[in-house]
């Protein structure tokens, strides 16, 4: 639905800036505002009560408010609002404010500030604070928002509010947020006022080639290619056109793999699939990058988590097109001269596509990458002792008993690398923070999923960790009586750090196992009265699981278990621990050293 399909809400007098605020999330945003009450929003909270059209939903901690409406885009496609008070109300959202930017999420903050009036600009001096709790927030998320900004009047606010919602969901989108004083909540809302919300407002086109013209340059790159390879990242799922991205790489025999944020929205039986890439992904996925002699990266920022921290070492003797909706990402790429790209709103990559004349008949390419794919190991066979539960297994044996249509909101850490590494195909949608990627998220996200689409089935994925980041929002679960199914993979300490501690710091646990504790699952889970189930091995997994009622699954898994395979130091992506000498995989055609750091620089075109 476009903006100008909504309805516009009526201005009546007697309406303030904090109806003002109302009307226009019930119009244009998700109607439900996920907050924590304070002196300096209880005028709009009141105006939120007060609509017949808008409601909220109380969280314990502002950070999980921040954390929940970023799972509403991605599980309904519409903003979510945030609603916070001033001081630390609104430094609690920066967190998940940031793991919105990250990741391309359109949220919008509503933050209150102190009256005018109470404001250090009264005081004509330099102070930190006069007013109760004022707080500059506007300058402290302007580096992780599209548009932040504190408005000073009602004018000022109806203006705030179309443009920020227009700038939070075109081109690469993101998060606002509008810092509300508690004088422009009671003052009175013009009819000029609802009119100028309620307008469209433009937002700049992003500059780049023509649908044609980026045709054509496709045409060009891939002309020639003897091993072509495509990356089919978030940009694409967020776009919504993943599907017609994967649909045009299999007509046309290119095979192709996922960044961890675009792998949700492809079907991943389909023959064309190669895995998820990067330090934790699958080593046939990685062996297909490094094998790939074009590479078409659409709508995947390519980060250090895919390309590994020494970047001269990913596809080094490839030539690589990069398309994305941000100029910034095409910039990164500098003077490398493996790399082109273009900018382009991948809303409209399907008919790009659709346009290519491409043919790529040559049997050879497929054939070596099914050879690897046949021979190439998991690497997960060493991640625990023989005869101990692998959380490889505990994932495959949960994942197949999730019900049909299934949203799975993933937090952190070793957990969210087991999660994403055994993974199988089905039809279940799963995210997470990636670029943030704060503990603690996935049990608001699944919160805001629950909340959003009480319709589906919804399941938190967490460590012991991070559960224990947002432990809180269990009571938020219990008192809107959410069906979710909480499954806390319980390795008694930071499984990630521990094994980067056993490869730099002599396998020192400071802080990640000596010091760190976990309480008991089963008495927290009884606290709350929420039912407890206990998962020890693959016959303790049965679909009672994920039946529609709130539970809390404790998957044990042992101290120890590894995250496997894993890119240390200085190795390529397709050199991955365990390093077994009797690994087989198809041979690589190009002529790799044993390290990237042995990388000649004339090898690296």
């Amino acid at each position: 639905m476009t903006i100008a399909e909504w309805e516009r809400p009526t201005w009546a007098p007697g309406k303030t800036g904090s109806d003002l605020v109302a009307d226009f999330i019930a119009a244009r945003c998700f109607p439900q505002v996920f907050l924590v009450n304070g002196g300096a929003c209880a005028f709009m909270i009141d105006a939120l009560g007060r609509n017949e059209a808008t409601g909220y939903v109380c969280v314990q901690h502002e950070q999980a408010a921040a954390m929940s409406v970023d799972s509403i885009w991605r599980t309904v496609g519409q903003v979510g609002v945030t609603m916070a008070t001033s001081g630390p109300g609104a430094t609690n959202l920066i967190t998940g404010i940031a793991s919105s930017w990250f990741d391309s999420i359109p949220t919008m903050h509503v933050t209150g500030q102190v009256n005018a009036r109470e404001s250090k600009a009264t005081v004509g001096a330099d102070v930190r604070q006069a007013g109760f709790q004022e707080t500059d927030i506007v300058t402290m998320v302007s580096t992780i928002t599209k548009f932040a900004t504190k408005v000073e009047s009602t004018s000022e606010l109806a203006r705030a509010l179309a443009q920020g919602l227009a700038i939070a969901t075109e081109g690469r989108m993101g998060p606002v947020l509008i810092d509300v004083p508690m004088n422009v909540q009671q003052d009175p809302a013009s009819e000029q006022d609802y009119q100028d919300a309620f307008e469209i407002f433009g937002v700049p086109e992003v500059a780049g080639p023509t649908s044609d013209e980026l045709s054509r340059q496709i045409e060009q790159f891939l002309s020639g290619a003897e091993r072509p390879l495509a990356i089919l990242g978030g940009g694409l799922g967020l776009a919504g056109t993943a599907q017609a991205a994967q649909e045009w790489c299999e007509a046309h025999s290119i095979p192709y793999i996922a960044s961890w944020a675009g792998l949700t929205y492809l079907d991943r039986s389909l023959p064309g699939y190669q895995g998820s890439q990067g330090v934790y992904g699958s080593r046939h996925a990685n062996w297909s990058v490094q094998a790939a002699d074009r590479i078409l990266v659409l709508g995947s920022r390519l980060d250090n988590r895919q390309r590994t921290g020494n970047a001269r070492g990913y596809a080094p003797f490839a030539d690589l097109f990069v398309v994305d909706v941000d100029p910034e990402e095409i910039k990164k790429f500098g003077s490398d001269p493996r790399y082109a790209g273009a900018v382009f709103d991948l809303r409209g990559i399907g008919d790009v596509l659709d346009d290519v004349e491409f043919s790529y008949e040559d049997d050879s390419w497929r054939t070596l990458i099914d050879s690897d794919r046949a021979t190439n190991s998991s690497g997960w066979e060493v991640s625990v002792a023989p005869g101990e539960f692998s959380p490889y297994e505990a994932v495959s044996a949960l994942q197949a008993q999730f019900p049909p249509g299934a949203i799975v909101a993933a937090d952190t850490g070793a957990t969210i690398c087991w999660l994403f590494q055994a993974y199988g195909a089905d039809d279940s949608y799963l995210f997470t923070a990636g670029g943030n990627s704060p503990m603690g998220f996935s049990l608001p996200a699944a919160i805001g999923a629950q909340i959003a689409a009480p319709e589906r089935p919804v399941i938190c994925v967490i460590g012991d960790g991070g559960f224990q980041m947002n432990i809180q929002e269990l009571q938020t679960a219990v008192a809107y009586g959410l069906p979710i199914t909480i499954v806390v993979f319980n390795n008694a300490g930071y499984g990630i750090i521990k094994q980067f501690q056993d490869s730099n710091t002599a396998g020192r646990h400071f802080a990640s196992g000596a010091g760190y504790s976990v309480p008991d699952l089963a008495k927290i889970a009884a606290a709350y009265d929420i039912p407890y189930h206990r998962v020890a091995s693959v016959s303790d997994a049965g679909p009672e699981l994920f039946s529609r009622t709130l539970k809390l699954v404790e998957v044990v898994v042992p101290a120890d278990a590894l995250i496997t395979p894993k890119v240390d130091g200085d190795h390529f992506i397709h050199d991955q621990f365990p390093y077994d000498p009797n690994r087989v995989q198809a041979p690589l055609p190009y002529d790799y050293p044993e390290r990237p750091s042995q990388l000649a620089a004339k090898a690296v075109r």
